[in-house]
């Protein structure tokens, strides 16, 4: 059976301190709900219906879901900006915090993928750096080394060493290099480029068990999902349709009501494809690395619900 890091000890979340380069260029960190929304739940904790505690207890459950194997999700941009290096970064922090295996968030953008900045960290070695040694690790212990640690249970490896003109990620060092690493891990979070036609997120497409696809939460957003989907169907890729989730992103105030994500939802629905909105949240706005405890609590709840579906999709049976 694969060295998953099951069997550790279950403890709280205790995250690395941010590295004081990281610091230095972010001046504040805002909490994504104001302070009278936050004291007003604070107050309203002990009187929480018994239908939200078990809701909440039953996500837990779900995303804690053993796992034979370890199981990869690809996040994937359908455009730049959208947000998917803060969706690969919100579930790499909401799996770890739950889960009790080890959890891998990896960079697997071929540009000056953000990924590093929204986990807190600077950047080590390299998918590049690795090419020549990532298969021959015969345990954790060998390529725990070459990787980044964000917290308990959770590391990170970059596609490049953040400078322009490193040498560039390809499909074949995907394959030769992050897949062997995987075998370590319970859950790899894989942020992808922007756009899914490319050789390497193909490369990645096709050796996940689920993906999610991050657009903008507009009319064009969608139908972006919807190309995104068809290409899928028409390239080889039709079994990975249905163990997509679609994730709109609302990056401003003002235009939160955009989308209609009802008659989103029901459209999707018939491809087998969930869809979630995330709203806009002042702290993730922000830019700056992503600390739980500042986020709003409805994207709390939604980054949650999406970890479980999630996995429940990099779960289910192979279709032909």
């Amino acid at each position: 059976m694969p060295d998953l890091g099951r069997g550790e000890p279950r403890h709280p979340p205790r995250a690395l301190p941010a590295p004081a380069a990281i610091d230095d260029l972010t001046t504040g960190r805002p909490h994504g709900d104001p302070l009278w929304r936050r004291v007003g739940r604070g107050a309203a904790r002990p009187f929480v219906p018994a239908d939200e505690a078990r809701a909440a207890a039953e996500l837990a459950a779900s995303i804690q879901r053993p796992v034979t194997t370890g199981r990869r999700i690809a996040v994937v941009g359908m455009r730049g900006g959208a947000g998917k290096s803060t969706i690969a970064a919100l579930l790499a922090t909401v799996f770890a915090h739950y889960r009790h295996d080890r959890v891998l968030a990896l960079d697997v953008d071929p540009d000056l993928g953000s990924l590093p900045l929204r986990l807190g960290v600077t950047r080590g070695l390299s998918l590049g750096d690795l090419a020549t040694t990532a298969g021959g690790f015969q345990s954790f212990a060998d390529a725990e080394p070459h990787l980044t640690r964000v917290a308990e249970r959770l590391w990170t490896l970059p596609g490049n060493r953040g400078s322009i003109g490193d040498s560039p990620l390809d499909a074949a060092i995907y394959r030769d290099t992050a897949l062997p690493l995987t075998r370590f891990f319970g859950i790899t979070l894989a942020d992808c480029g922007s756009g899914i036609t490319r050789p390497l997120p193909r490369a990645v497409l096709e050796g996940v068990h689920a993906q999610v696809l991050v657009a903008p939460a507009t009319s064009e957003g969608a139908r972006s999902v919807g190309r995104a989907l068809d290409w899928m169907a028409a390239n080889g890729l039709r079994a990975h349709v249905p163990r997509t989730i679609a994730v709109f992103t609302v990056k401003s105030p003002h235009t939160r009501r955009t989308l209609d994500l009802d008659a989103t939802s029901a459209i999707l629905a018939d491809a087998g494809v969930s869809c979630l909105r995330l709203d806009y949240d002042r702290h993730v706005a922000s830019g700056a690395p992503i600390s739980p405890p500042r986020l709003a609590e409805a994207t709390s709840i939604t980054v949650t619900r999406l970890a479980a579906l999630a996995l429940d999709r990099a779960l289910r049976p192979a279709q032909a």
